[in-house]
């Protein structure tokens, strides 16, 4: 379980929070909202990668400020952008990750990127912006973890990839895994998601299950009813 205690972040002229929430495993949370609502800096305070108060984000019991090296090895974690050199060939990041993070299984991701038609010995920024999309994907996925977060993961990515690592994300879990999912695309909360997190002005406008939420709306129409939580309308309910 992750709890989130009244967690306030300040970057720049941009609140983040306060925010109380509590994830649990054995569930995929969809995090979305406007642009510049707060979802990659919450993300990026889940990971530890933006400093917080002691015990405002808590992982089984463990805090960052003393366990940030046993809570790291919880998750793995699909960026948005590539964090290495895009004039790094493609088999150079991966077995330099392979090196860094037992984890990681090489020849697992190898086989899942030669099936994408990934040319390994491509240079990163040779790839197209959906083959960025995968080969992230594939790093952060082939990461053995219990909780895996991914950002913006299918931007770019053509149907095929799309469908194959939807499948592979719902072979992921089970009832001790978690994923942690920033989207702006309501067709994947609709076939993945088990609870929708809608970010407004760094603050939790709803946080609600799926069903539920389509109940209160009175509609399966996911893109519909996140339109109408953005704009302020109230459920049919």
């Amino acid at each position: 379980m992750i709890k989130v205690n009244n967690l306030q972040i300040n970057k720049k002229s941009f609140q983040l929070g306060p925010i109380d929430l509590e994830l649990e495993g054995g569930y995929v949370y969809a995090i979305t909202g406007n642009s510049g609502s707060g979802k990659t800096l919450f993300l990026q305070t889940l990971l530890g990668a933006m400093p917080s108060e002691t015990n405002a984000i808590i992982y089984n019991s463990l805090n960052f400020q003393q366990n940030a090296v046993e809570i790291k090895k919880l998750y793995s974690y699909v960026a948005d952008k590539p964090l290495f050199s895009d004039t790094l060939q493609v088999n150079e990041v991966l077995y330099k990750i392979s090196k860094l993070d037992e984890r990681f299984d090489l020849e697992k991701c190898f086989e899942f990127l030669n099936k994408q038609k990934i040319v390994l010995h491509s240079k990163i920024y040779e790839l197209s912006q959906g083959e960025r999309k995968i080969l992230l994907f594939s790093i952060g996925y082939f990461t053995i973890s219990r909780i895996l977060v991914l950002d913006n993961p299918f931007s770019g990515v053509g149907l095929i990839a799309k469908k194959e690592i939807l499948n592979l994300l719902r072979d992921y879990m089970d009832e001790n895994k978690m994923i942690i999912l920033v989207t702006e695309d309501p067709l994947v909360i609709k076939s993945l998601a088990d609870y929708v997190i809608v970010l407004e002005n760094g603050r939790i406008n709803t946080k609600e299950d799926i069903v539920e939420l389509q109940e209160r709306f009175n509609t399966t129409d996911i893109e519909k009813i996140l339109l109408s939580i953005m704009k302020g309308e109230k459920s049919n309910v």
